[in-house]
């Protein structure tokens, strides 16, 4: 899994979700690569787990040797919360303002915020522009 995981990240990819489902979609591919025919797919959940047994050094330094390739860590420690909320007392009857916040759990201090325009569902692409 750790060369699947290894690929994965090599090809741009830095969220959980989207390693995992790499490792989904190129299952085929990888049990041809290292002999395994029985190899299976960690479940999504395991994911951070078995990232978190990597040495994350010494394989920067076997891929950097063997592939040419230089990784940055951006790994942030910090847990944020983010949610829109819908703002009383508005001008106009009805009106309706929202805004999204970003909050850290750690420090509990704003981080960041946006303007919200439409129903609650539009919350989502406002967070992730944030």
């Amino acid at each position: 899994m750790v060369a699947g995981v290894v690929g994965a990240i090599l090809s741009g990819r830095s969220k959980v979700s989207s390693i995992f489902r790499s490792l989904r979609n190129r299952m085929g591919w990888l049990r041809e690569v290292t002999h395994d025919p029985d190899a299976r797919v960690v479940s999504r959940a395991h994911v951070p787990r078995l990232l978190a047994r990597v040495d994350w050094a010494e394989l920067h330094t076997l891929i950097a040797h063997h592939c040419g390739v230089q990784m940055a860590l951006r790994a942030h420690h910090d847990w944020v919360a983010r949610d829109g909320k819908v703002l009383r007392g508005t001008l106009a009857s009805g009106d309706k303002q929202a805004v999204v916040f970003a909050v850290s759990h750690a420090s509990r201090t704003l981080l960041a915020h946006a303007p919200m325009q439409g129903s609650k569902a539009s919350e989502i692409p406002v967070v992730r522009d944030l």
